[in-house]
């Protein structure tokens, strides 16, 4: 299944915040994406115990990043946020392995039915497997820029 890649949205792309942890990091997301009626007043918590249970830090070739998200439930519409944090944020390895990924960009999935989400990994994965793409989403400046990148 493809990924609709015009949910990459400048309006819904979040650059330089100061957060340091994941829950701080998921605490300021809730509020963005609560506003947008994206996500139920639930989001917040199961993101968190989500992430608890489920870790997606991803060392890639070129940079950390995470790809949190929590069940369809907890969704109200379709959406892909885009975090690029003042510094990294530490996020526990994908599949419990290896060491603590310094993610430098986290993608929040947000999916009403489960199976979307496949769509949305295996895009990601396709993008930072490129190393020269990986290196280009690092240094990018701007959300468009961003954007662009990840919509191919």
């Amino acid at each position: 299944m493809a990924l609709d890649t015009t949910l990459f949205d400048s309006d819904l792309t979040f650059w330089g915040w100061s957060c340091t942890t994941p829950n701080e990091l998921f605490a300021r997301l809730a509020d963005e994406l609560e506003v947008r009626d994206l996500v139920a007043p639930t989001w917040r918590g199961a993101v968190a115990t989500r992430e608890e249970v489920y870790p997606t830090g991803l060392a890639t070739a070129s940079c950390g990043i995470a790809l949190p998200h929590a069940d369809a439930e907890h969704i109200i519409r379709p959406f892909i946020a885009l975090v690029r944090p003042a510094s990294p944020i530490p996020f526990e390895p994908m599949g419990g392995i290896g060491d603590t990924v310094d993610a430098e960009l986290v993608m929040a999935l947000g999916f009403t039915h489960a199976e979307d989400q496949i769509g949305a990994l295996q895009h990601v994965m396709e993008v930072f497997a490129n190393e020269r793409t990986g290196e280009a989403l690092r240094a990018a400046t701007s959300p468009a820029e961003l954007i662009a990148l990840l919509r191919g």
